[in-house]
């Protein structure tokens, strides 16, 4: 291969490369699972963000404590510790299959975030439980 056709390939290569992870980032915005396993120290997947998160826990059930889920947001960071930006307390999701707990969070940083489920009812470490569905949606305006 020619010096220069071998640069060119480079340069083709690092901008699809870059192209890839930029795309990637972004597709990861805004997701849901189902269900969602309810146990202490469980995290969800890693979203891409900036200023707003919203995340909704629909259909909650949970054996062997009260009927409750602490869950903190964090900030992934690269080369560091991870922040932790809020624990919120849910509960109305345990009222049945149809009935959903949201919790908000605004003024974040750009960066990745992820949920931890830190507790369940009064702190039980062997309990378990689960969600039909867990979403976040990290659009402000709906």
């Amino acid at each position: 291969m020619s010096g220069r056709l071998l640069r060119n390939f480079g340069v083709v290569a690092g901008a699809a490369a870059a192209l890839t992870i930029a795309t990637t980032s972004v597709a990861f915005a805004n997701w849901s699972k189902s269900p969602f396993s309810l146990v202490q120290g469980t995290t969800s997947q890693q979203w891409v963000d900036e200023e707003y998160n919203e995340f909704h826990f629909t259909g909650c059930d949970q054996a062997g404590t009260s009927n409750s889920v602490a869950v903190a947001l964090w900030q992934q960071i690269d080369w560091g510790s991870d922040v932790k930006h809020d624990t919120s307390t849910l509960t109305n999701c345990f009222k049945g299959s149809g009935y959903t707990s949201t919790a908000t969070q605004s003024n974040l940083p750009y960066d990745s975030y992820y949920l931890e489920i830190t507790k369940l009812g009064s702190g039980c470490a062997a309990c378990t439980g689960a969600a039909d569905k867990v979403s976040v949606d990290t659009t402000l305006a709906d």
